[in-house]
């Protein structure tokens, strides 16, 4: 093992060459035989009763969630990814809003489950029909989300980051949720263009954005300050619909610079690059592209779990979530909801 032996794993690993070929996602090295890693790990299958359930892929097709298995490694399977599950499991025993570990624990979790669907999509053709048109994903396209790999593969070994906007280069929101048999204990959604994903698992919440923490530019609480809450399940995707397409809007990215010893690595997060040279009003450049409510609206309709009124009604002007209520609270959903079956 060399010093930057965690640092050449993560250059293996997030290399798209790595996917096309078949080696362990989470290494870049030989699977070993078998199912491989469950992207949504058998222990969540089986708190939620998901064997049967569906994932919707890029391309509109679904898959089951027990076919979702991506090649890995034994080393990797049974090392740090399993580390990393039982301290999941660990944290929804007993859910610790106040500490950061589980958060950092958890932005790791939510790195290998975006990566391993990412990986499945590039394995899988976009109309079986026709295999000239190639997979759902190109094998460049994946190799976009190398920091994931970083913040995934910082587990092995003790990590150090200086990040400018927070204790950890990346957005993560954390809510508590209230139960509700209408709408189940588990949701996944992501947005690709924003590299974030969100989780309902139980009475946990999670959000997160592969972005180095620019989110907290805006709040470091979240949408409307409520990281940390209690919200009803269609409150929750509405806060994740405002992240998802926050996430979208981002317009910068971050220079980093990181070295490695035997007993540790430090990642340095240096300064934000945008992608434009616009300054806003104060002087400060541009690092999202304007806020517009119309298009967020449109968001929060497809991400909520249920068919209801439209967000945005254009000939009254007015907007309806289950969020705002002109008082700048958060509002219970039962009548909107009741309103809209």
């Amino acid at each position: 093992m060399t010093d930057d032996y965690v640092l050449s794993l993560i250059d293996r690993a997030a290399s798209g060459r790595a996917f096309t070929g078949g080696q362990c996602f989470a290494c870049g090295g030989e699977p070993t035989a078998g199912q491989g890693e469950h992207v949504i790990p058998r222990w969540t299958q089986r708190r939620f009763d998901l064997f049967n359930q569906t994932l919707t892929l890029v391309n509109g097709s679904r898959i089951p969630y027990r076919q979702l298995t991506i090649p890995c490694c034994e080393s990797c399977n049974n090392g740090f990814l399993r580390d990393i599950e039982n301290a999941v499991i660990a944290f929804l025993e007993s859910p610790e809003f106040s500490d950061p570990g589980p958060r950092v624990t958890l932005g790791r979790w939510l790195c290998k489950i975006f990566i391993g669907l990412l990986v499945k999509e590039t394995t899988l053709l976009v109309d079986r029909r026709d295999p000239s048109k190639g997979s759902i994903l190109s094998q460049d396209f994946v190799e976009e989300f190398r920091h994931a790999q970083l913040i995934l593969q910082s587990a092995r070994k003790r990590t150090i980051f200086h990040s400018l906007h927070g204790p950890h280069p990346f957005t993560l929101y954390m809510y508590r949720i209230e139960p509700d048999d209408d709408f189940g204990e588990f949701d996944l959604s992501t947005n690709l263009v924003g590299q974030s994903i969100a989780v309902r698992l139980g009475p946990v919440g999670v959000v997160f954005v592969n972005d180095g923490g620019l989110q907290y530019e805006a709040g470091r609480k979240g949408p409307l300050d409520l990281d940390g809450r209690r919200l009803h399940p269609v409150q929750f995707s509405e806060v994740v619909a405002r992240v998802h397409y926050k996430a979208a809007l981002r317009y910068a990215t971050h220079s980093y610079t990181s070295f490695e010893t035997p007993n540790e690595i430090v990642v340095d997060q240096v300064s934000v690059r945008p992608f434009s040279n616009v300054r806003l009003e104060g002087g400060a450049m541009q690092i999202f592209q304007p806020w517009d409510d119309i298009e967020c609206a449109h968001m929060i309709e497809r991400y909520r779990p249920f068919q209801g009124p439209p967000v945005y009604d254009p000939s009254t002007g007015r907007f309806t979530t289950t969020l705002s209520n002109n008082r700048g609270g958060i509002q219970s959903p039962k009548r909107f909801l009741r309103r809209s079956s």
